[in-house]
């Protein structure tokens, strides 16, 4: 049993056909010959009694009479009140026995007699001179043949079956499989050639071309996957790259600067800020890596959400320092039956990073101002500021990672490029939209996530 995992498909649905047919096959045959064994002993009964019924007959009419004598063939014994024998065509083997063959019933026995083996009757017929017996018997020797013969039969038939059903089975389970083995070739010659085509999907609607969709859609995901991993490493490098080069020279300078203290300070101060930079480039990589690779999306309620807004607004008053920047919120609505599909860290990211984009846009005094309400089946969050807001040609690239405004990245006030690609990684996870737009007075922002059912 062992061995069985080790053989191809083919080969195992083959033998469980053939046990399956052997085990069906041989018990149909089986009783098969216990029916034909049963007719063939009723049919013996049948002819026993037929045999016997002139001779009954003739004892009812006149016991005194002379018995016409049995036909060919018929093996029958009268006898008398008396208990003597009158007439008997039965052998000599049974003769011997006829007190214990005359004292049996009417329902056939098998009585052995030398060799032979004989199907006995008596039936006891009572006359005006008292009851007569009369015994009737069938040699069983042709039936054992009949049986044995098929017996015979049966075996050869059931291993022929047992033998055509699991050649069928090879046959029909190859053709079955035979799209399968055409998949798996091309899926090799495919990867041997580095080529990026599908799989042919078979004609039809069967499993085997579902088979093809389906991986033909897993090869799709895992090519986009391995397409942003070598997308992320060659942006992460490029934007790496600078800061990483930066942080070189300002080491050097420091070097350079040993003896002037307060030249050593400055240098150590802008390192310092580039290392902080390369920092939260690293950990927002982190964070847009593990947004991606998570599968389940956990679930938090409207309160929940609501909670997390406040809780964003507070961290964006303590962070704006002395700046004369004002950060409010407005929260409408409520939901105390529906949830949305994201985690409660990530409602906090979502909103943290909207509201640290809007208060880096604002160069002066300026206010930033957070809404959260309810919109049918949805819950919308909005994050106005009043600075200058976007340029127009930046907004349709704006949630592409490292990507910032041009002049961002001449004066370098810009973060990393990565705060609204996680923004925009966490609404696509929960089902949501966003959107951006220049307000005249600064910049909008709108998500807009969807209330998925209703807990019962």
């Amino acid at each position: 049993m062992n061995g069985i995992p080790r053989l191809s498909i083919r080969a195992r649905i083959t033998i469980g056909s053939l046990v399956i047919a052997a085990v069906l096959f041989s018990t149909a045959a089986f009783f098969f010959r216990l029916e034909v064994q049963s007719i063939l002993a009723e049919t013996t009964a049948t002819l026993l009694r037929n045999d016997a019924a002139p001779v009954i007959a003739a004892l009812v009419a006149d016991p005194r009479e002379p018995i016409d004598g049995p036909g060919e063939g018929q093996l029958i014994a009268t006898v008398d009140p008396q208990g003597e024998v009158h007439q008997s065509t039965l052998p000599r083997s049974l003769e011997q026995r006829m007190p214990e063959l005359a004292s049996m019933s009417e329902d056939p026995q098998a009585v052995a007699a030398g060799p032979s083996s004989y199907l006995v009757a008596a039936t006891s017929v009572p006359t005006v001179d008292g009851s007569w017996v009369v015994v009737a018997a069938r040699n069983q020797e042709a039936l054992g043949l009949l049986l044995d013969q098929l017996t015979q039969v049966l075996i050869i038939g059931t291993l022929v079956l047992v033998l055509g059903f699991g050649i069928a089975s090879w046959l029909l389970t190859g053709a079955a499989l035979r799209p399968v083995s055409r998949l798996r070739e091309e899926a090799e010659s495919l990867t041997e050639a580095g080529s990026s085509d599908r799989l042919p999907v078979p004609a039809g609607k069967d499993e085997v071309s579902e088979l093809a969709v389906t991986l033909n859609d897993l090869i799709a995901r895992l090519r986009g996957s391995v397409d942003r991993e070598k997308q992320v490493v060659s942006d992460a490098s490029h934007e790496l790259r600078t800061p990483l080069a930066v942080l070189k020279t300002q080491l050097d300078l420091a070097h350079l600067n040993s003896g002037d203290a307060d030249a050593l300070e400055k240098d150590i101060d802008d390192a310092s800020s580039t290392v902080d930079r390369l920092s939260r480039l690293a950990t927002n990589l982190l964070e847009l890596s593990k947004l991606e690779s998570e599968q389940a999306v956990p679930e938090i309620e409207w309160s929940v959400l609501a909670a997390e807004v406040t809780a964003s607004v507070d961290r964006a008053r303590v962070a704006r320092g002395s700046r004369n920047v004002e950060v409010v919120y407005e929260i409408s609505g409520d939901d105390p039956d529906g949830y949305y599909r994201l985690s409660r860290t990530n409602a906090g990211q979502l909103v943290d990073n909207l509201v640290s984009n809007a208060l880096s846009m604002i160069e002066g005094s300026g206010t930033v101002t957070v809404g959260l309400e309810r919109d049918g089946n949805e819950a919308i969050l909005t994050v106005i500021d009043t600075g200058p807001g976007m340029p127009e040609e930046y907004i349709p690239i704006a949630f592409d990672r490292f990507s910032r405004p041009d002049r961002s990245r001449a004066d370098g006030s810009a973060g990393s490029g990565l705060g609204l690609a996680i923004v925009h990684t966490i609404v696509e996870r929960s089902g949501g939209t966003i959107s951006l737009r220049n307000t005249g007075t600064g910049l909008a922002v709108e998500v807009r996530l969807p209330c998925l059912s209703r807990r019962t």
